[in-house]
């Protein structure tokens, strides 16, 4: 992956002689250029920008991916102090025409928390003078990954990186300054996490499960409507060890951390694993269209609490007036078909990822629950022999993976 592409090179380097390690290096740098010229030729431009200040913040940086269209470098232009008031502003000019005869820039502020307690510089946006970035609304920010590199970034999303040394791309690609930009965000929202964690400890309900995923046969058992942001307000005594498969069939995680801020910018993936089968819901969207259009892609930015809104894995809603079920689950049941026997238990393994470009990340919560196949429920799953009118649950399954 290219994420650890940063950790590979640094570790060959260091596995080299002095002489061997300085000719990649010079390589590396020479491929850069290569690159630049080329870009250069077919009409992205290269500006110098004679931008200075004592911390040495400013200056011209390098793009490794255009932020104006024809743009390859911008300018940093770095005051802490004007007029004897610290201000620590940070204009950045990104060339290109704006508005009038103005170039495209942006005006940015440092977050002196950030820098004082996790040594970094943060700089979030607080004007801009560039028609081609017309959302106001979006947080832009550049963030430091490394000396004289940054992220540019929107809503937590990486764009592309601006480095003073043009040569650092072949260790800094965006990719991996996403990863670095994650690990110190997640290392900010630590401490704030960690207070408000204390208070949730103090409900049973939650300092019982956390980190774990619980079941019932009704949203409502889960969790109290509308109260995702409150410690639990429900008892835990209808948390279900054994559901019924012919019955709704519902499940919640409880997160030591809120997804949101504990992983930023990244998917959150479901795995289901039953009779030593698995799947997952990212995996299945991928197989085609039909699979994508009933397994919606679930972001951590979903996800803002410490409990989310109760999910189905097979219920039915009144509202609707049909079954609402889990596509990636129910390929697990389909699968299990044929073992499944009149009153018997099945262990069902739930596991919560974080994930990124298809890949898990951390496990963020887990839960087992038994699954019993009930004669009702082989009326719905197999069929009804007294209703043959009725679609059964895997006829109707296997229509949908003919399709």
């Amino acid at each position: 992956m290219k994420k650890i592409k940063l950790v590979l090179t640094v570790a060959l380097i260091g596995l080299m002689g002095m002489s061997t390690a300085q000719s990649m290096k010079e390589k590396l740098a020479a491929k850069m250029a290569s690159k630049m010229e080329k870009s250069s030729k077919s009409g992205g431009k290269y500006k110098t920008y004679d931008f200075t200040d004592a911390s040495g913040i400013s200056g011209t940086y390098f793009l490794n991916d255009q932020i104006i269209d024809r743009q390859n470098t911008a300018g940093f232009r770095y005051t802490k102090e004007k007029d004897g008031n610290i201000i620590n502003n940070l204009y950045v000019e990104l060339g290109g025409k704006g508005y009038g005869d103005r170039p495209n820039s942006m005006t940015f502020q440092l977050k002196e928390k950030y820098k004082t307690k996790y040594d970094f510089n943060y700089f979030y946006l607080t004007d801009k003078d560039c028609p081609n970035l017309a959302n106001n609304q979006d947080e832009w920010l550049f963030v430091e990954i490394s000396k004289d590199i940054y992220g540019f970034s929107q809503n937590g999303k990486v764009l592309c990186v601006a480095s003073k040394d043009s040569a650092n791309f072949s260790d800094y690609d965006t990719e991996t300054a996403q990863v670095l930009y994650d690990q110190k965000m997640a290392k900010v929202n630590t401490e704030a996490m960690e207070k408000e964690t204390a208070v949730w400890m103090k409900n049973a309900v939650y300092s019982k499960n956390v980190g774990k995923i619980v079941f019932a046969a009704e949203d409502w058992q889960l969790m109290k409507r509308g109260y995702e942001n409150k410690p639990p307000m429900v008892n835990g005594k209808d948390f279900k060890t054994v559901l019924d498969m012919a019955g709704n069939m519902n499940y919640m995680a409880f997160f030591k951390f809120p997804p949101n801020e504990q992983f930023p910018g990244q998917e959150i993936n479901i795995e289901f694993e039953m009779g030593g089968i698995k799947t997952n819901r990212t995996e299945s969207r991928a197989k085609s269209a039909s699979w994508q259009n009933m397994i919606k892609r679930i972001e951590t930015k979903d996800f803002a609490y410490r409990q989310h809104s109760p999910k189905a894995l097979r219920t039915y809603s009144q509202y609707n007036s049909q079954w609402i079920q889990d596509y990636a689950f129910m390929h697990l049941i389909y699968q299990n078909k044929d073992k499944f026997m009149m009153d018997e238990e099945y262990d069902l393994t739930v596991r919560m990822y974080s994930s990124r470009d298809g890949e898990n990340g951390e496990l963020i919560a887990e839960g087992v629950v038994k699954l019993k196949y009930t004669p009702k429920a082989h009326l719905a799953y197999a069929g009804d022999p007294d209703h043959p009118e009725k679609t059964s649950v895997f006829t109707f399954f296997e229509e949908f993976l003919d399709e």
